[in-house]
């Protein structure tokens, strides 16, 4: 009985590996592109709530000191997603049998990608000048 588990078992993970190893098509990348596009706005909503101060008087120039750490952690977290779409996108386009559909549609979430990351990092740029400022600003007016 245990023997004709463990190879029933064996072949079943053979048969998982091959699976696993086997060369994804283009529209498998172009599906993990839209994927990452999508979860690209969710993150830079994110990014955007997270950098937002409604009154910067609220709190003493260490606070921001402390928190630039943080909104470079949010930035770099943010342009993940758009880096990790555009090279799924780029991996699509570049997939074999080529088809020209989905290279036409790869090249388009290429470049809303490579769009998203540019704002991406300009949205973390603003945040970290901001908080700097801020940091600068409150620590000579006391």
């Amino acid at each position: 009985m245990r023997i004709t588990a463990l190879v029933s078992w064996g072949g079943q993970a053979r048969v998982l590996m091959a699976v696993m190893l086997k060369r994804w098509s283009g529209n498998v990348w172009l599906g993990w592109a839209f994927l990452f596009l999508c979860l690209t706005l969710v993150s830079t909503f994110l990014a955007f709530v997270s950098g937002f101060v409604h009154d910067p008087d609220d709190y003493p120039a260490s606070y921001y000191r402390d928190k630039i750490p943080q909104r470079q952690w949010v930035m770099g977290l943010s342009m993940l997603f758009p880096a990790l779409s555009a090279a799924a996108a780029g991996a699509s386009i570049f997939a074999r049998p080529r088809a020209l559909n989905r290279i036409a549609t790869g090249s388009i979430m290429l470049l809303l990608a490579v769009a998203a990351m540019w704002f991406c990092w300009a949205l973390g740029v603003n945040d970290l000048e901001k908080f700097e400022n801020f940091a600068i600003s409150f620590s000579q007016g006391a």
